[in-house]
Order: C-alpha cells, then structure tokens, then sequence
C-alpha cells in the first residue's frame, strides 16, 4: 500500500477510533450499571442477563477499538492481529447469542416467577457472529494479497 493510501486510511477512521473508544466507555458504565442493579433488586433477573449481554457489547467495542487503533498504527487493513481479533469478536458474538432472556414476572408479594426464553434476538446474534467469522476469512484473503502486492513493489 503506497504512503499516501496509507495517511488517507488513518485519516479516515480516526472519527471511527475515537466513537468506538467512546461507546466502549459507556458499555463499561452500563455494566456497573446493570450489576449494581442487581445487587439492589435481586429479585429481578433482567439484571443478569442485561449485565452478560452489555459485557458482549463491552467486549466487542473494544476489540473494534483495538482493530481501529492497529489500522491507525500501521496504516494496514490486512494484518495477522486484526485477523485474530476478528475472530475473537466472532466468538464472543456466537456465544454471546447463547446467553438466554430472563423475565422475573410477580406472582404474589412474596413470590415472583423467573422465565428463561431463546428468541430470534438469540438468533440474531448468533448470525452476527458467523458473519464477522466469513469476514475474518476474507480478511486472510486480503493479507495474503497486501503481502503479495508489497513483495512486488
């Protein structure tokens, strides 16, 4: 990749390093948010399941964050680090889907009822992951064509 190709890509995703880095920083408060909650209400299980499904958003604003932030240094799109890092958002993503709903519904003063659902959000989810997996695919592509162009040049 020439020099100037190279500044205009770090020029381009420096608005996009900064947000992700931002959004990070509120899914990190949104999980202290969602534990603190449930330290408060344990009662209620939303708490959980909300908390484990920010930590996947957390997880994966960071890792986008760090995919930004290595394009920035190096000016590169196709590396074996943002590779690894694909896959890894690709693994959270898919397990993240795993993770069920709860609902905490009031039977009485006393006593409340607990539900565990598996919905098209799950699946959603799921979908998500196995998309970033194909594009971590294409991205070795990518690299193993970044590598051949620059042995040429």
């Amino acid at each position: 990749m020439n020099k100037t190709m190279s500044e205009k890509l770090k020029k381009r995703t420096f608005a996009d390093t900064v947000l992700s880095c931002i959004f990070c920083f509120c899914a990190i408060v949104g999980v202290v948010y969602q534990f603190i909650g449930y330290v408060n209400h344990p009662k209620i299980k939303e708490y959980i399941s909300n908390g484990l499904f920010t930590i996947v958003i957390f997880a994966e604003l960071c890792f986008l964050s760090l995919i930004l932030l290595e394009i920035r240094k190096t000016g590169k799109p196709f590396s074996k680090k943002i590779i690894t890092k694909l896959r890894l958002m690709a693994i959270i993503l898919f397990g993240g889907g795993l993770i069920p709903s709860y609902m905490t519904s009031s039977i009485s003063e006393n006593e409340s009822l607990v539900s565990a659902t598996f919905d098209m959000q799950n699946i959603l989810i799921i979908t998500l992951g196995v998309i970033i997996g194909i594009i971590s695919e294409i991205f070795v592509y990518g690299l193993s064509l970044q590598e051949d162009n620059d042995s040429i040049a």
